[in-house]
Formats: C-alpha cells, structure tokens, sequence
C-alpha cells in the first residue's frame, strides 16, 4: 500500500488563493494547478476565507468593537492609516484600537464596494457551478431513462430469460 503524501500549505497562502479567486476571474482549477494543489482544496480554502475572514485553524471570533464602527469611520481611520508613514503606524493603531487584519478587511469591503461587490461575483460564479451541476445531472438522467426504456424492450421482444442458448443444448 503506497503511503500518501499531502503536501501542507503556509495559512497565508492558502488566505491569498483564497482572496484572488474572489477577486478575480481566475477559477479554482487555474489556481491549484499554479500552486501545485488540487481544486478541492483550494475550494475548502475559499469556503473557510468566506465563511470566518481567515484560512487555517482560526475560530471565528465574536464581533470586536472595530466590527461595529459605521462605514464612514471606517474609511476615515483606512485613509488616515494608508497617508501614515511605516513609523507612525503602530502607534496610529493603538491609538484608534483598531487591528493591522481590521483594516486590510476594511480595504477588501472597500474595493469590493467599488467593484460593484464581490458579493455577486461569488454569487454568479456559484449559479455557473449549480448550473453546470444540474446540466450533467440532466444528462445522466436522460441516459438513465433511454436505457431503461431499451431494457423493456429487450424484454419485450425476448422475454425474461436471461441466457440466448437452448436448454436442451447438450442433450440430443
């Protein structure tokens, strides 16, 4: 029995797999193979990005503070933040009690909203998949039904026995 081998990706790749197929064209099948992974995988990583935020082993937290402020303030302490220079950064984020992950989310809703969302691109790209889905499913059903209809036929046309030799083969 051969041993399988899996190959472990860093979080942080798997996190910016994840955001460039929301956000961008490219699909899961293009990506694995750029990084050397199957598109199942891929996949997991894009429904645990969508679902928590993150990728890996991270639990959802509860909503923090910095998730309630209004969409104004959060575009003031973004622009604020990106005009800082590298120095005067921390102390900025301490200051305003905000995180360096709040506002690269802050910046990703940012630039979606722009985009006209990613809400809907992740929702047209999911009708595609379902719509691909039920097309083959469609022609499974369409083989399934034509074979059954030939299976009454044969047995129409034969009956029900299962073997095409005479019984008294062997015995003349």
């Amino acid at each position: 029995m051969r041993a399988r081998h899996s190959k472990r990706f860093p979080n942080e790749l798997r996190e910016s797999v994840a955001r460039r197929y929301l956000a961008t064209d490219a699909t899961l099948k293009e990506l694995a193979e750029e990084i050397g992974s199957s598109h199942w995988s891929v996949g997991d990583w894009v429904r645990q990005y969508q679902a928590r935020g993150t990728v890996g082993k991270h639990k959802k937290t509860q909503p923090t503070q910095t998730d309630k402020r209004s969409p104004e303030e959060k575009l003031r302490l973004l622009l604020q933040f990106k005009t800082l220079e590298d120095s005067a950064r921390g102390d900025f984020v301490r200051r305003e009690g905000v995180h360096d992950g709040d506002l690269e989310r802050w910046e990703a809703e940012a630039l979606g909203g722009l985009r006209g969302g990613d809400s809907s691109d992740v929702q047209a790209r999911r009708i595609r998949e379902l719509e691909r889905d039920s097309d083959k499913k469609d022609k499974r059903l369409k083989e399934a039904t034509a074979l059954l209809a030939l299976q009454k036929k044969v047995h129409a046309l034969w009956g029900d026995e299962d073997d095409d030799t005479n019984k008294n083969n062997g015995a003349s």
